[in-house]
């Protein structure tokens, strides 16, 4: 039977028309939901720097403080990228780092808010963009500003936070901590308090050894953890909790467990970002 070349063009339209967008069909340009944490949060198992005094006597900025932050994203399109870079005080950010699946961002910073004599310029947090399937992008930022309070409450350029304790401690010192001191107890129950005027993330940073025991962690008296700073090799500086305060106004509090056989707790450092 021969083919109606009529018949046979009528049908290459119809096929056309209903695989093609109708010319008034609206191209997406709905930008992707970025969640984005407001402040990078602590990393549990890393270390921070020694925070040693100068030759006056003065605490210096703390050095090697292991950051994090993740993100979430949505879109009807999907998600085909997320980038991210630094920005600076008084200096212009850092190039984009290149499109990548990845949705989450570890880096290591310091405590320090001035610009160090103008020598350099300090990072004030990071600006994170996601693009959709469709090219759409969203940008949101977070914010890079830990600071470190020693066991007496001082900090470098952050005001003092305050601390107080309650049953039987002594004072050790080490260049090996934090500003060179930190509180000790063996007794059961001793706790430490350390009180925070504004929300965010939040570390407890303590020594662990082979003689060190358990101990609680409470935020406005709620138990938030039990934490062991056994370890078979001296680790100084250890950040052993981490959380995120809401609001402000909260209470964190270490408590020994006078762990039998190694009752020994040393508090090194709270911080915040």
């Amino acid at each position: 039977m021969k083919l109606d070349p009529r018949l046979f063009i009528a049908f290459l339209c119809t096929l056309v028309l209903a695989v093609a967008p109708s010319a008034g069909a609206a191209a997406d340009t709905t930008p992707p939901k970025l969640n984005l944490p407001a402040a990078a949060g602590f990393v549990s198992g890393t270390t921070i720097g020694p925070m040693a005094p100068d030759a006056d006597g003065f605490l210096r900025e703390t050095d090697d403080i292991s950051m994090n932050a993740r993100w979430t994203a949505s879109d009807a399109s999907g998600i085909c990228g997320s980038s991210y870079r630094r920005f600076y005080a008084g200096a212009d950010p850092d190039p984009w780092s290149r499109w990548s699946s990845s949705m989450s961002l570890t880096y290591v910073t310091s405590d320090y808010e001035d610009q160090e004599g103008g020598g350099s310029f300090h990072v004030d947090g990071y600006d994170v963009r996601v693009k959709d399937c469709a090219q759409n992008i969203t940008q949101k930022s977070f914010a890079n500003g830990p600071a470190v309070y020693q066991e007496n409450g001082s900090s470098y350029g952050y005001g003092d936070l305050t601390v107080t304790y309650q049953g039987v401690w002594g004072t050790s010192t080490c260049t090996c901590w934090s500003g060179g001191k930190d509180r000790k107890t063996t007794a059961a129950g001793a706790r430490a308090n350390f009180v925070f005027d504004s929300g965010g993330p939040v570390a407890v940073v303590m020594e662990k050894a082979a003689n060190r025991g358990k101990a609680k962690v409470l935020v406005d008296g709620v138990l938030r953890a039990t934490i062991d700073t056994y370890a078979s090799t001296a680790t100084h500086r250890s950040v052993v909790w981490t959380g995120t305060l809401t609001g402000a106004g909260h209470t964190v509090s270490v408590v020994n467990s006078a762990t039998p056989g190694r009752p020994r707790i040393d508090v090194d450092a709270v911080m915040v970002n």
